[in-house]
Order: C-alpha cells, then structure tokens, then sequence
C-alpha cells in the first residue's frame, strides 16, 4: 500500500476535484470556528462531485471548548464520519514547527502526539 498526502485548497475547485478523484480519501480539517464551518461546505461539494469517501477532523480546537460540540452537531448533518479524536491546540505544534519537526518527534510523549497518533489509527480504519 502506498500513502500520499495531498494538501489542496477547496476553493480551487476545479483541480481539487481532479486531485480527489485521484484519492482514496479526502479528510477535511475543521476548526470548531464559524469560518470554518462555513467554508466547509465547498469542500463537501469537491467530494461529493468526485464521489469519493470522506471524512471530518476537528483541529486547532480550543481545550473543553463547548464549540467542539457544537462542530460536530454541524458536521454530522454532511453524512460523512468525524473523527472520534479532537486536535487540540496545544503549544507543542507550533514549537514543533519552529523546530522543524513533527509534534510526534518533538515531544513523543506528549498530549499533542498521542493525538496525532490516536488520529492516525482512526484514519487507518477509514481507509
């Protein structure tokens, strides 16, 4: 099995279709805010045109915030999985950046990678 990720923004419409009806999988990130939210809605058109499978991550998430909830109230209307693991906006991530790693190798055992890896089983039983 071979895994490529492909980062594409859904306002590109017409090569993101083409970018998913190459794929196996479309996740769609989703920050519990109302511009995310809003804007999820073209990226449920590009999967929906390309009739491919998807799913939802919620990132960025601020801790115990009721937003998350109410994310997933509005994500579970499309019909498409959310992931049952919420990323949540730690200080890890961007220190990890700075550092030029990932937040699996900058603090391994860490909050921040136990997400990322907890998230990372889930996707593999989406596929």
């Amino acid at each position: 099995m071979t895994l490529a990720i492909v980062d594409t923004a859904p306002h590109a419409a017409p090569d993101a279709v083409r970018v998913a009806m190459a794929v196996d999988l479309v996740i769609i990130p989703c920050r519990p805010t109302a511009f995310d939210i809003a804007a999820i809605g073209s990226a449920v058109d590009i999967v929906r045109a390309a009739g491919i499978p998807a799913v939802f991550v919620l990132s960025a998430c601020p801790f115990r915030s009721p937003e998350i909830m109410e994310t997933r109230a509005v994500l579970a209307g499309y019909g498409y999985p959310i992931a049952t693991v919420d990323i949540i906006d730690r200080r890890a991530f961007s220190r990890a950046v700075a550092s030029g790693k990932a937040v699996t190798e900058f603090e391994q055992d860490g909050k921040a990678a136990g997400e990322i890896r907890d998230l990372w089983i889930w996707i593999k039983e989406q596929l």
